[in-house]
């Protein structure tokens, strides 16, 4: 009797758990989406201090056929963006740990940088980890979807 009382103890207990991981789960992605637009913002917006403060030191960046490296090399190339406009849709949150989370989705974008006209429409990975008690970013990449050049 008691190894039965026992097992749905620990059935519930591991039940009420999953649960708040869950909701835990889904509080995290809204602000990790929140966030992620966020930076896309800063980037219209040319804020460089706003984008700085989401990135690691050795962030890296891919984009636009090059990769950037590094924070203060990142947001140095926000002042050569003019951006009229973007969008993000269809995000996905696909966990690897409690504290490390790869969002993917699409882009649309009215953008030239350096000159260039960038692809205006993208498919997009960005992963966030918990570091220090914050949610921060040391990768960015964004891949031309089909049409979108």
């Amino acid at each position: 009797m008691r190894k039965i009382f026992l097992a749905l103890l620990a059935v519930a207990l591991l039940s009420s758990t999953m649960q708040l991981w869950s909701e835990d789960k889904s509080s995290t992605e809204k602000m990790l989406g929140t966030k992620e637009r966020a930076t896309w913002q800063a980037w219209k917006d040319r804020d460089a201090k706003g984008l700085g403060s989401v990135m690691t030191d050795d962030a890296i960046n891919i984009a636009g056929g090059s990769m950037d490296k590094g924070k203060d090399k990142i947001v140095a190339e926000v002042k050569g963006c003019e951006v009229k406009g973007f969008s993000l849709s269809d995000i996905s949150y696909t966990w690897l740990d409690k504290d490390t989370v790869i969002l993917t989705y699409n882009a649309t974008q009215d953008a030239t940088c350096g000159g260039s006209k960038v692809p205006e429409k993208v498919i997009a990975t960005s992963i966030w980890q918990k570091k220090g008690g914050q949610w921060v970013t040391p990768f960015h990449q964004e891949t031309p979807a089909a049409g979108g050049m």
